[in-house]
């Protein structure tokens, strides 16, 4: 029986199918088994997310909203505090086991982007908004632009990488002690290149 519409209705049925998600993947995702799941009939879920793709879409877009703080950020206004900040705040929230598999979610869709006829898009521009955000982050502390673009695309790729690695392994504290070796290494460089006064070598 559909329910009177209310505006938050969309965004606990989201939250809801995000919980259904833990241990399955989008794959196998349908309208049907995720009705059946949550209780609800599929036109309720028709209603609010029109059809599967769109459904993905909100799914994933959900997930990726942990990165609006950063997107929305001008670095002219981060300094190296703020930097380290996010970077752990970020980290924190990978590290929840429901995280985790939101994270591998995320990574799924990535993966089907890859070949889709007609992709979102959305990984790609998240992945090229945090190089950039690190790249200008790093122009800006005084690094010429070719080892700012070359340093920003290390970091990022260690970042989405050590996320992966908690997301594969399960391994909470070898993974924490990389991304604080990978912390350590990115303002390590970023000292060392500012030290060689000019020559950035």
């Amino acid at each position: 029986m559909a329910r009177p519409a209310r505006p938050e209705r969309k965004s606990e049925l989201l939250s809801a199918i995000l919980d259904y998600l833990m241990d399955k993947t989008l794959a196998e995702l349908t309208f049907r088994s995720l009705a059946e799941g949550l209780g609800v009939s599929s036109y309720v879920l028709v209603y609010h997310f029109g059809h599967r793709e769109q459904l993905v879409n909100e799914i994933i877009g959900s997930i990726e909203s942990r990165l609006d703080s950063i997107r929305a950020t001008d670095v002219r206004d981060i300094d190296r505090d703020a930097w380290r900040a996010f970077l752990l705040e970020s980290w924190r929230w990978t590290m929840a086991q429901r995280n985790r598999h939101l994270a591998r979610l995320e990574f799924e869709a990535t993966a089907q982007d890859i070949v889709a006829a007609v992709p979102r898009g959305a990984a790609q521009d998240d992945y090229r908004m945090l190089h950039g955000k690190a790249r200008d982050w790093l122009m800006l502390q005084g690094i010429v632009e070719e080892f700012a673009e070359n340093d920003a695309r290390l970091f990022t790729a260690a970042f989405y990488g050590l996320q992966f690695d908690f997301v594969v392994m399960n391994q909470t504290e070898e993974a924490s002690k990389a991304f604080e070796l990978m912390m350590l290494v990115f303002f390590n460089n970023l000292d060392r290149r500012l030290a060689t006064d000019g020559e950035h070598t």
